[in-house]
């Protein structure tokens, strides 16, 4: 496990801007405007009652505050003992971000970013109207209920080829340029490769805002806004790690005003990798195409998906539920689509690629139920390596698509990195210990392993200075060298804690090197120019 850097990317994979089902002739008018300190906003019902509830229970609430008398908020529901049918909630932006939750009112710059679905009411259908004041902008002006509207400066808004971005004066300049111009690049590359005019005008809005503690996060809501933030004080000079996944972020999100919006994702829910991995591909293929990031790092940032994919379903048999969350949705999404890009494109002689397929079941989906995995699989050939991935027998899986991809083009060799023998040596002694898993943070202070109560001499999650007097974050190889040599002979392995405490772990089975694959070779990504 790692603590560096946990960012996602649209790590809310849930359905946005979800409409509340109406009861007859029950409706609400909803306003907004800005006030100190956050956003009021008026509900106005068809009808009294003494009970209204929210729709959504996705939204973070914590900071909404009634202030019409004789009225509470509670359990997602505003109650009060007489009939109302009016009443008024100030918000202010949420404190924290919290994973697979919206937040219902966020900062950007001088400017809010509120949550439309969250104020919807359940059995009720709803109009939100943001108002703004002299010198403010309100950006969607229509149908603001089904996402995120921004409301705010009006000079923090420009538009260009029918797309708007809204910047934040705190955000780096380098930074707010490299999003820009990606999604208004993003914008002519999809709409062309895809070919299908977007319903709604498209929106990016950029700040370096947000609570944390995620480093830096996206989504898209069908009001056609892309909200990115970001947190922290590193973004004036981004670490080298996080070049090619901030080189496509915008167009991961971007892709999503294709294919998740307008267009119902069947197995949105059962089935994420194939949207998300849709993204996450494309993106990486339409910026290497436009010379975001170039074909170097694009085979590193292949090499990690696949590496990651590889530890996740390992060689168990398919498992559907591993595929449904966390990092897996986007590390084997990416895998599947390089390979169903790669067999498309050999199979047509380069004339056609993983945007065909797209646009074809995108095409077919608007004019039907949408688009699931069942339609992705019937535009690919009947011995795919994509059913060796997720039908095969777990056992051969790995060895069939190594085949496969190298008849595909691609070589894969053997290269771990000082990360890769880190874990190797932990988990080989750790094994010999732990009734159970175990993991450790790569925290930016140094190694901790998560071991609670598990895992014999080496439980109590001690921080570790040093492993065989190497410390395990700066020379990771070193370390597992000096491991393996004390594992070769059945010599227990010494950690060092910061505290300067020594651990004897008793290792008696040989430590063997990490099989770490790496794609030093691969056909171009680039695709035909626009």
């Amino acid at each position: 496990m790692s603590k560096r850097l946990a960012g996602a990317f649209a790590a809310l994979a849930m359905a946005c801007g979800a409409a509340a089902p109406a009861l007859a002739g029950q409706a609400a008018t909803i306003e907004a405007r800005t006030a100190p300190g956050g956003v009021v906003v008026t509900w106005r019902l068809a009808e009294p009652t003494t009970r209204v509830a929210f729709f959504s229970r996705s939204v973070i609430r914590d900071l909404w505050a009634v202030t019409t008398p004789g009225l509470t908020l509670k359990d997602g529901a505003v109650e009060g003992e007489a009939p109302f049918d009016r009443f008024e909630i100030r918000i202010a932006p949420d404190a924290a971000e919290v994973d697979r939750i919206y937040m219902g009112l966020s900062q950007a710059g001088a400017g809010h970013v509120l949550y439309g679905p969250g104020l919807e009411l359940q059995g009720m259908n709803a109009e939100l109207t943001a108002r703004p004041v002299a010198g403010e902008a309100a950006v969607p002006t229509a149908g603001a209920v089904k996402g995120y509207v921004y409301l705010g400066p009006q000079e923090a808004v420009m538009r260009r080829e029918g797309a708007a971005v809204v910047t934040s004066p705190s955000a780096p300049p380098a930074l707010t340029v490299l999003l820009r111009d990606g999604f208004f690049a993003a914008q002519k590359f999809y709409g062309a490769r895809l070919d299908h005019v977007l319903p709604t005008e498209p929106t990016l809005i950029i700040s370096t805002d947000s609570p944390g503690p995620t480093s830096y996060r996206g989504d898209v809501t069908d009001t056609g806004v892309i909200w990115l933030r970001f947190h922290g004080d590193m973004w004036a000079s981004p670490p080298p790690d996080v070049a090619v996944p901030l080189g496509t972020f915008v167009w991961h999100e971007a892709f999503h005003l294709w294919n998740g919006h307008g267009v119902e994702t069947k197995d949105g829910e059962t089935a994420p990798w194939l949207h998300e991995g849709g993204a996450e591909y494309g993106a990486l293929v339409a910026a290497v195409s436009t010379g975001v990031v170039d074909e170097g790092q694009a085979r590193g940032a292949l090499t990690k998906r696949l590496r990651a994919c590889r530890d996740m379903l390992n060689d168990d048999d398919y498992d559907p539920a591993r595929l449904r969350q966390g990092p897996a949705i986007y590390d084997c999404g990416v895998v599947v689509q390089w390979l169903a890009d790669l067999e498309t494109r050999q199979a047509s002689g380069g004339a056609r690629d993983v945007f065909d397929l797209w646009k074809a079941m995108l095409d077919a989906g608007r004019g039907g139920e949408g688009y699931g995995v069942a339609d992705f699989r019937a535009l690919l050939g009947p011995d795919s390596a994509v059913a060796i991935l997720v039908e095969g027998p777990g056992a051969a899986r790995w060895a069939g698509v190594d085949a496969r991809l190298e008849a595909l083009g691609v070589t894969l060799a053997n290269q771990p990195d000082a990360r890769d023998y880190r874990r190797a040596a932990l988990h080989h002694v750790a094994g010999q210990h732990c009734n159970g898993d175990m993991g450790f943070y790569e925290n930016m202070d140094g190694l901790q392993l998560a071991t609670e109560d598990r895992c014999g001499v080496l439980s109590g999650d001690p921080k570790i200075a040093a492993i065989e007097e190497v410390d395990p974050m700066a020379e990771g190889e070193a370390m597992f060298r000096a491991v393996q040599a004390r594992c070769a002979v059945s010599q227990p392995v010494r950690y060092k804690t910061r505290e300067g405490r020594v651990i004897e772990a008793a290792c008696r089975t040989p430590l063997t090197a990490p099989q770490v694959q790496a794609v030093t070779v691969a056909p171009p990504l680039a695709t035909r120019a626009i």
